[in-house]
């Protein structure tokens, strides 16, 4: 009888994890090195410490959370590739940025992280340009390719609910907006707006659901 068995990887685990997702996983990790998630209260800490304070929470998870919402929902390996990087070329300061990624995925990926990233206006400050950038974004939802829109979603999606997790972990609900540069309310209306372009673009979508499902768990969290 034949054996109809998908064969191994040349890599070994068949197929189960590529060679791809190594190399993006690899360099964000590289690249994102002693950056942390903004929290209530972070502690100043000295950069080779280990084990970190709790409270600082490295930056990999933000993007290894965009990546596991994504690979449960089966999408290509060049899409977690783009969602592990898609904050490489806004926060990393690698004046070669775009070609890292592309020796890392390739041209696809790259594309990918281009269609999501913001542009920071770096010659002023995050907190004048923040409305801006994010009515930016906003419109780039509704134009960018449908699988960088994917990886919009989860990225914000990983967001909202990372922010629910830190409100359910405290009793001083207002700390949690505090390393931000923009309020709850201004913070909710771009999360709200995103989750309608998720929406225009993806209809009855798992990520839409799940984005506007979160979204409203975090409306009704807010401080009055």
């Amino acid at each position: 009888m034949a054996d109809d068995r998908t064969p191994p990887s040349p890599t070994g685990g068949d197929g189960l994890f590529s060679p791809l997702l190594e190399a993006a996983i690899r360099l964000a990790a590289r690249g994102h090195y002693h950056q942390f998630r903004k929290t209530a209260d972070s502690p100043a800490a000295a950069r080779d410490e280990a084990p970190q304070a709790p409270e600082r929470v490295p930056y990999i998870t933000h993007l290894m959370g965009t990546v596991c919402i994504l690979a449960r929902l089966g999408v290509r390996d060049e899409v977690l590739a783009a969602a592990a990087l898609h904050d490489y070329l806004e926060d990393v300061a690698d004046p070669d940025g775009a070609e890292s990624i592309r020796r890392a995925g390739g041209d696809e990926v790259l594309a990918l992280v281009l269609a999501v990233t913001e542009d920071k206006r770096r010659d002023r400050s995050e907190i004048d340009t923040w409305e801006l950038r994010k009515r930016e974004q906003v419109a780039r939802v509704r134009v960018m390719p449908e699988e960088a829109v994917l990886v919009k979603a989860a990225d914000v999606l990983h967001n909202v609910q990372s922010l629910l997790a830190d409100i359910e972990r405290t009793d001083d609900v207002a700390s949690v907006w505090r390393p931000f540069n923009a309020g709850p309310r201004r913070q909710l209306w771009y999360f709200e707006s995103v989750s309608e372009a998720v929406d225009h673009r993806l209809g009855d979508h798992p990520l839409s659901r799940g984005l506007r499902a979160a979204v409203s768990c975090l409306r009704k969290a807010l401080p009055d």
